[in-house]
């Protein structure tokens, strides 16, 4: 059941990192496959690897800060494979601009927009131009947003903003879940904790980095990206034919307690 022959699978940010492991997954899995980022060069090589896999494929250089792209974006599977079935809203993470990352008191009007532009609008209407393709389509669809652990907790220290979004995604997902449904769309979302990818490089440079973030996962060790394409190889199967408006954990164990992190330091302080 977790096959995805014969369906074609969008992906934004798909030239590294978990976009590029979700949409290699498809394309193991029989699913054929757009990929969609700014670079060109990157997205080039992901589609000539699913080709590899005897997949069709698809590169679209995309900007997701850009809505009229993200129709774009649509518009080129369409014309390229005449439908659409599983829709993941990958790209994201931190921004350049100043007072983007920062505490609240130090959050920037340019910060606050450039941060929600990239991790919530482009992901609200990237969903909005899937699910009007899914309906025209008349075969329902699948649509995955990623999320964070971020959005389920307190995320002080400069990542304020982007925890926000998340965790507006999450209540986006349930609503489109209830929207959707009539269309037979199903919208969910995973919620990872630190995967080792482009963006958490800063914070895995070296061994003793590793083992020390390690220490806040239950599992002992932080994610890779094949733990969270597992997930989203589920969502977009027919294994998930039932499964709408949930937001899964992906964390190595991570969970909401009162204090997670300081509890998970003393245990492993403690061996």
């Amino acid at each position: 059941m977790s096959g995805l022959a014969g369906k074609v699978c969008v992906v934004t940010g798909a030239g590294r990192g978990l976009g590029r492991a979700i949409a290699l997954a498809y394309a193991e899995a029989g699913g054929d496959v757009v990929v969609a980022a700014r670079s060109r060069d990157e997205i080039e090589a992901v589609a000539r690897l699913a080709e590899a896999k005897g997949r069709r494929a698809l590169a679209q250089v995309t900007d997701v800060t850009r809505p009229e792209q993200l129709r774009a974006l649509a518009d080129a599977a369409m014309a390229r494979f005449g439908r659409i079935d599983v829709w993941v809203n990958n790209a994201g993470g931190f921004t350049a601009e100043k007072g983007s990352i920062a505490e609240w008191l130090d959050v920037t009007e340019a910060g606050w927009d450039a941060m929600l532009r990239l991790n919530l609008t482009a992901q609200v209407f990237g969903a909005q131009a899937a699910a009007r393709a899914m309906r025209a389509g008349g075969r329902g669809g699948a649509i995955l947003f990623l999320s964070s652990i971020d959005s389920l907790y307190a995320a002080p220290g400069g990542e304020g903003i982007y925890g926000a979004c998340k965790a507006a995604i999450n209540n986006i997902v349930q609503t489109m879940a209830i929207e959707l449904g009539q269309y037979g769309i199903r919208v969910n979302a995973i919620a990872p904790a630190v995967v080792e990818t482009p963006l958490t490089a800063p914070w895995l440079a070296t061994p003793e980095d590793r083992r020390e973030r390690a220490k806040f996962y239950p599992l002992r060790r932080v994610g890779q990206p094949e733990d969270v394409a597992g997930a989203a190889l589920y969502f977009a199967s027919d294994a998930a034919a039932w499964v709408s408006g949930a937001v899964l954990l992906v964390s190595g164990g991570a969970v909401m307690t009162s204090d997670p992190y300081r509890y998970l330091l003393r245990v492993n302080d403690a061996r």
